[in-house]
């Protein structure tokens, strides 16, 4: 629990805020006040004190009361607002994201979700420090060469190690293949972070990322959400560096899963990056494809020498070796295997299971724990 702040509510439903009072007892936060009873009167409210954060009702109109509410939030950048809401859509949570409302709960969830959401919220700011968070970005040389069950055991494994959460950044409009991988069914996306109008902060990506449990945290892709909305409107990455620098004043590592991106947004992602891992099979294709995205980024002002290639799905004594590989791919440094171990692998995939749980002792989760080891000796040498 953070410490206990004053809240401000605007509703005229004196029943919302007895259910708003309980709600934040658990944690101790307490309503400022009697209730400001709507708009006219919450912009002067907010003028005469400080208010961290704002509690608005948004019923019963909820798409005619956000247009004014935008330009109140304008005027005072300092507080965050939460909007409670009887009925939830997603045109709703776009359109209150857009117009800069941090986050929007359910009235009926609002008993369990309001004091979690208030605490991330009023987490100790981390705005005056300089970013000192790592980010790893993960590519993929094809689709289906095991990125994703990388990128979530990775953050599992060094989340474990460090005692503090990891997040992972799913890019993939395509599929959005973390939130299903872990059994998720976001409501926020990246989507809501990149398109933001607003000032894009530590507090914005914690409090947009789904909650998987105290190690991983994960900003969704829009497909996860909503696949026909997703394809209709891509991902925007005009703001990209701003998010990577709150992402790294908001958590100790970010692993960005980036497959089917413009290779420009990839170029800039891989600057942006304290390690790139390329994943890919010891195929003829994959190499192929690992080598011509390597050239595309030296193209591009890239150091392709800091990418580290990754073989899944490693077997001994297949048609191509590690060290044919290495020739192929001519970055200098080595390819670094990741066994072949289909059963806990499958089993993790199938049951929304880490390996930690799904094959604590399987050889491809002691590869991924040597895999971290070597990041941190390399991150050792560079630092």
């Amino acid at each position: 629990m953070n410490a206990r702040i004053n809240i401000t509510l605007m509703t005229p439903d004196a029943s919302l805020a007895a259910a708003v009072s309980a709600a934040l007892h658990a944690n101790g936060h307490v309503i400022a006040g009697p209730p400001v009873r709507d708009l006219r009167d919450l912009a002067p409210q907010l003028g005469r004190v400080a208010v961290p954060i704002c509690l608005i009702d948004l019923d019963p109109a909820p798409h005619q009361m956000l247009p004014q509410l935008e330009r109140i939030i304008a005027r005072f950048p300092a507080t965050r607002f939460v909007a409670l809401a009887s009925h939830v859509g997603n045109d709703l949570l776009l359109e209150a994201m857009q117009s800069g409302v941090r986050r929007v709960v359910t009235k009926q969830a609002m008993s369990v979700d309001l004091p979690g959401v208030l605490d991330r919220l009023t987490a100790p700011d981390l705005q005056a420090a300089a970013p000192t968070g790592e980010i790893t970005t993960i590519l993929s040389a094809s689709g289906g060469c095991g990125a994703t069950t990388i990128a979530v055991n990775l953050a599992e494994e060094i989340a474990q190690k460090k005692k503090q959460p990891t997040l992972i950044w799913d890019l993939d409009s395509a599929y959005g293949a973390v939130a299903s991988y872990l059994g998720l069914t976001p409501r926020y996306g990246a989507d809501h972070v990149l398109h933001y109008g607003g000032d894009i902060d530590a507090q914005l990506i914690k409090s947009t990322a789904s909650v998987h449990n105290d190690r991983i945290h994960v900003l969704a892709s829009p497909a996860s959400m909503n696949l026909a909305a997703a394809a209709a409107e891509p991902l925007r990455f005009d703001r990209l560096e701003h998010v990577l620098d709150s992402a790294r004043r908001g958590y100790g590592l970010t692993i960005i899963d980036a497959p089917r991106l413009p290779l420009d947004t990839t170029a800039a992602l891989v600057a942006g990056s304290t390690t790139t891992l390329l994943v890919l099979q010891l195929t003829v294709k994959d190499l192929r494809c690992a080598r011509s995205i390597l050239d595309a980024l030296r193209d591009r002002g890239c150091d392709t020498a800091s990418i580290i290639p990754v073989a899944n799905r490693y077997v001994k004594r297949q048609v191509i070796s590690l060290e044919e590989a290495n020739k192929a791919l001519g970055v200098g440094i080595d390819v670094l295997p990741i066994r072949n171990d289909y059963a806990p692998a499958i089993h993790g995939l199938n049951f929304g299971q880490t390996l930690s749980e799904a094959g604590p002792r399987s050889s491809i989760r002691r590869d991924i724990q040597d895999l971290v080891t070597k990041l941190e000796s390399r991150s050792r040498v560079s630092a």
